[in-house]
């Protein structure tokens, strides 16, 4: 690979920059990544195992803890001062070590907790934020405790030891694994200085400031010199690739691995807990060239494979390497995977001897079973004769999945006609539980090498869950004429993965020797004369040496689903395989029906009846802007068909009785009985306060070859209209202004009443809600306070009367008007000092010169004043008292009547100045300056 072409000209300024910078670099810094690490030791009693982890620079003088910051905080509200801990020296050359620290925490209740670790401080000189000397450096892992799990974090096995080269491609892989078998993303998230404060003035690598400022073509700094750097985390597999380092330095940077687990109930990734890798690494000026590896397609195995790939290296310049592997598959119990050669030993590159590789080898077992692949990180690092080392990093992804059940026989009893399935006894020993799962009509699949489970669109039932040791099952549930296929699911180990499907098993148990009902299908809809047609076959299976046709029919009918409580229909047999049941409400609710079958040679009475099948239900609900129908049935046939999959919407703006004009179809196997009305027919919108008038077609099948299909149904007509989505009209609102004159003096609780109205009497609706906004002044952001249904709202309890507010209206579609103007309070302000006080008079009165009060008269007492800056002064003008006061809650206490100096003065006219500071919202009104006199007066 050709060096890029602004590297050679700047390599001289770039070492000497580094120079410069590491001088004072190496002595202050000691931090090159912190990481905490949870491990669940009994999770009935919430004892956990915690790890703080650091990677350090030996070479400085800073030990890591024992200080009086270095804090590990638990989540829960306790926290310990981590001691100084010694560091293990990983890499002599570059003078790194490990520090670990571990104790046992107990954890009082289930919950979320986050653990944080902080130390004062970060290391000097970190260039991609400010003033990184005085910043606390602070990481956090989450974890989860419940009664259905207790979490680990998820753990990080590659050491964050590499150093980078400005203008040569960086990358990092923390190696990322799950204990828990959780799924996990990476993320790059802004370094911390504590639990809601981010590092000051943050700047991510790749920033213009690190390319600018050096001299270096920002729209042609990455590797190649083609475009601009970049500083990007794959979010599956954890790499970082900075492409490419610019001005020499120390960087900061920090990952978010963040662990998920599926939730069967809503089929939603849920996040459980994370774990966060704060580091540092050092950019420098170099003229060396990264390592390349080359790994092979992510793998897929059955439990029992044994897996083995070489992972062959190079280098561009011809430079000795070394190949690590990272993973958990290493220090598994049982059967771990093995590197050879092992101790990541040099390699040459260069011919005839340029052999640089590893040999991966692994022989799994079904203790190795996991619903996450396992993630092998290779890492390939040079050695140059001088400079810094540079590496590579590539992922291999490894999935053990569990055997597939293997279907040994399928019978059905002659007498009974159920189905009993056996299958092999399982290879896995630790087997918990079998999975059944059935379908009507074959859906012929074949599932991809990676994919466990069955999957939801092939739309099977589960019918048992059976424990591990049982393999055979016995189905009784079954209709007449239906083709059923049966599938086995295994789950294997404690987190009780699925294996992969069986192969599929189709049979047709139960022969057509009665009618088989093919259509219930709704012809008019009306609440007391609707009609729905019923068809079905003739027992063509029948033994017709022993029942001879012809044959004749009694149709029954009951109401709504599994009622089971049925109405004979025809008085008499009929010989027609086609009945319309009418007149009926088949508008309100569902029918359900079965045939039974006589042969009138042989008996008066009935010799077998159909399966039971229903109707197609539908329903339509109105929605903002759009309608959303919903339809069902209880059919003993299939209404996911693969050849059939599309179910035909219909719609008509006349009537109930159309006509009707097919709008679109649905993929009920991708999306189920469900299609939502966007008015996207011919691109016209549904219109507001107009109805829309429905029915579906939906299509079936038997899976079995002697009836046609698909079966088509159509439900019933159903009506609707799209939800209002026009906002209520914006209300006007007004603000009573209190009176202060009438309240007590020594009230400290006030109100402010609002009220609103409309002009136009069209903008009246049922069910309006209002929604009123508070703030302390129009300009600040205005926050919900309350929700009312009145047309009015009373502000209670305040300290102060200076509030604004803005009012939002509310439809009963949930629409929303503008918010309205605001309306402002304001506090009203007063004070007033008397002109006459006696201090040290006999009766204990008016000794004290202060502002009126209670005794004056709710009308002169002072409100809302917050500070008095007082001046006395004497006859000739000369200041003798002054005082700055906050006026205290309760009482204005000014002067007693004495100098500065303390000294009691003589009875006799005094003048003042009172510069007094009010709380309002008007500018014009927070201060006054209040000037007069007053006559002191003092008992002889």
């Amino acid at each position: 690979m050709l060096k890029p072409k602004w590297r050679g000209k700047l390599l001289l300024f770039l070492w000497m920059a580094f120079f410069c910078f590491n001088a004072t670099l190496t002595l202050a810094s000691h931090m090159i990544a912190v990481e905490i690490r949870a491990k669940p030791v009994d999770c009935q009693a919430r004892r956990y195992e915690i790890t703080l982890i650091a990677y350090v620079n030996t070479a400085s003088s800073v030990a890591f803890g024992g200080g009086e910051q270095d804090t590990l905080s638990f989540g829960d509200g306790t926290s310990l001062l981590v001691p100084e801990q010694p560091a293990t020296i990983i890499d002599p050359i570059l003078n790194i070590g490990r520090v670990q620290y571990t104790v046992i925490h107990t954890y009082a209740a289930s919950g979320y907790y986050i653990l944080s670790y902080s130390e004062y401080a970060r290391n000097e000189g970190i260039i991609n934020m400010d003033e990184s000397e005085f910043t606390t450096f602070y990481t956090e892992t989450g974890i989860t405790i419940s009664s259905q799990h207790c979490d680990s974090s998820p753990y990080l096995t590659v050491p964050p030891v590499d150093r980078a080269c400005s203008g040569i491609a960086y990358y990092h892989n923390p190696g990322a694994t799950d204990p828990d078998d959780d799924s996990i993303s990476f993320s790059f998230i802004l370094p911390k200085s504590s639990t809601d404060k981010d590092v000051k003035n943050y700047r991510y690598p790749n920033h213009t400031q690190f390319y600018t400022s050096v001299g270096i073509n920002y729209n042609q700094a990455n590797e190649n010199n083609n475009g601009p750097p970049t500083f990007v985390i794959d979010a599956a597999d954890g790499t970082v690739t900075w492409d490419a380092p610019g001005s020499p330095g120390e960087y900061a940077f920090a990952i978010k691995i963040t662990a998920w687990k599926f939730n069967e109930t809503d089929s939603a990734w849920v996040e459980s807990g994370f774990s966060i890798r704060d580091m540092q690494v050092l950019a420098e000026g170099c003229s060396n060239n990264k390592p390349e590896l080359i790994v092979p397609d992510d793998i897929c195995v059955t439990a029992g494979t044994a897996v083995q790939f070489t992972i062959p290296a190079s280098d561009p310049d011809g430079d000795l390497v070394s190949i690590e592997a990272f993973s958990d598959v290493f220090s598994l119990a049982n059967s771990p995977g093995k590197i050879t050669p092992s101790g990541s030993p040099l390699q040459s590159t260069i011919a005839p001897n340029d052999t640089a590789s590893v040999q991966f080898t692994w022989n799994t077992t079904c203790l190795h079973i996991k619903g996450q692949p396992y993630k092998i990180v290779f890492k390939v690092t040079d050695n140059p004769p001088g400079g810094p080392r540079l590496v590579q990093f590539k992922t291999v992804s490894i999935k053990v999945i569990a055997p597939v059940p293997e279907i040994e026989s399928i019978n059905v009893n002659p007498v009974s006609k159920s189905v009993t399935l056996a299958w092999s006894n399982y290879p896995c020993k630790n087997i918990q539980s079998f999975q059944v799962w059935r379908r009507v009509a074959e859906y012929v699949y074949d599932q991809p090498e990676c994919n466990n489970g069955m999957p939801y669109f092939l739309r099977y039932t589960l019918l048992a869950t059976l424990p591990g040791n049982v393999i055979t099952y016995t189905d009784s549930d079954l209709s007449i004429g239906a083709q059923y296929c049966y599938r086995i699911v295994a789950l294997v180990g404690e987190n009780k993965i699925p294996s992969r499907i069986s192969l599929d098993t189709c049979l047709i148990p139960k022969p057509a020797e009665a009618p088989v009902i093919t259509n219930v299908s709704i012809i008019e809809t009306h609440e007391m004369n609707g009609s729905i047609q019923v068809r079905w076959t003739s027992p063509f299976d029948i033994e017709k040496t022993q029942y001879p046709p012809p044959y004749a029919y009694k149709v029954y009918r009951s109401n709504g689903w599994e009622n089971n409580t049925f109405t004979e229909l025809t008085q008499d047999p009929i010989s027609d395989t086609v009945f319309i049941d009418t007149p009926v409400n088949s508008q309100t609710f569902p029918y359900e029906y079965r045939i039974e079958l006589f042969v009138p040679t042989l008996s008066t009475t009935p010799i077998d009846t159909s399966s039971i099948a229903s109707s197609v239900f539908l329903t339509a609900e109105s929605q903002r802007g759009q309608i959303k129908l919903t339809w069902d049935a209880q059919t003993p046939w299939s209404n996911y068909v693969q050849t059939f999959p599309f179910h035909l919407i219909y719609r008509s703006d006349q009537g109930l009785n159309g006509p009707f004009i097919l709008i679109d179809s649905v993929d009920v196997i991708k999306s189920g009985f469900e299609y939502i009305d966007e008015g996207k027919f011919q691109n016209q919108r549904l219109v507001e306060d107009k109805f829309y008038y429905y029915k579906i077609l939906s299509r079936g099948s038997y899976g079995n070859p002697s009836i046609s299909q698909p079966l088509e149904n159509y439900s019933q007509v159903v009506a609707s209209a799209i939800l209002d989505s026009k906002p209520p009209c914006t209300p006007t609102v007004v603000i009573d202004k209190m009176d202060c004159s009438n309240l007590p003096c020594d009230t400290d609780t006030y109100y402010n009443y609002i009220s609103w109205s409309y002009s136009d009497n069209s903008c009246l609706e049922d069910g309006l809600t209002y929604q009123v906004f508070e703030a302390d002044a129009e300009g600040d952001e205005f926050i919900l306070l309350t929700t009312v249904s009145d047309n009015s709202f009373r502000h209670s309890n305040l300290t102060s009367l200076a509030k604004c507010y803005k009012v939002v209206a509310v439809d009963a579609a949930g629409n929303m008007s503008s918010q309205s103007e605001a309306v402002c309070n304001d506090n009203c302000p007063y004070f007033e000092l008397p002109n006459v006080f006696t201090p040290g008079s006999e009766d204990g009165r008016n000794d004290q010169f202060i502002g009126f009060g209670p005794e004056n008269g709710a009308s002169r007492c002072a409100r809302f004043v917050k500070q008095i800056d007082l001046k006395i002064y004497n006859r000739w003008g000369t200041e003798i008292y002054s005082t700055n006061k906050i006026v205290p809650k309760g009482g204005t206490f000014l002067w007693d009547g004495t100098s500065n100096t303390g000294r009691q003065l003589d009875s006799g006219v005094y003048y003042y100045s009172a510069n007094v500071t009010f709380d309002v919202r008007n500018p014009a009104q927070q201060t006054k300056i209040i000037k007069g006199w007053v006559h002191l007066i003092r008992n002889k």
